[in-house]
């Protein structure tokens, strides 16, 4: 995956993973309704139903089919603070093999680029609402 073998007069493709998330709709929605795409761009928006992007025969599949030159990596198995807390290793691995995956599967196709946007949360201990980013201290 590197910017020297770019082909400038070939289309871009970008194959957005989590299409159907809060950013994956939001990318949409700027890509699609404000004009946010270029002249000859291709956006794929992926979501769980495209594939399983925990099964690596299905990864491989979904990102030969779409061929991508472009990645925007949003998926994540998620589940909400409580959910997170009872079943967290399930979380980090099924997580760990969506990311491995993705990045595998990308290389496999010889994206130029993947950008990859994990996120979690976090909550105070002891803290009034509405909570906001000066709460959070080191």
């Amino acid at each position: 995956m590197g910017d020297s073998m770019v082909d400038q007069n070939s289309p871009m493709r970008v194959l957005v993973t989590g299409g159907t998330g809060l950013v994956g709709r939001a990318i949409e929605h700027v890509v699609k309704e404000e004009g946010g795409a270029r002249e000859g761009e291709e956006w794929i928006f992926l979501s769980s139903k495209d594939a399983d992007l925990m099964d690596m025969g299905e990864t491989q599949a979904v990102f030969l089919k779409h061929q991508p030159t472009h990645v925007i990596h949003l998926a994540a198995m998620v589940g909400g603070l409580f959910k997170n807390m009872r079943a967290n290793l399930d979380f980090w691995r099924n997580n760990i093999y969506i990311n491995d995956n993705v990045l595998q599967a990308a290389h496999e196709v010889d994206a130029v680029r993947v950008v990859s946007c994990l996120s979690t949360c976090i909550f105070p201990d002891k803290t009034t609402y509405p909570i906001n980013e000066t709460m959070v201290t080191e």
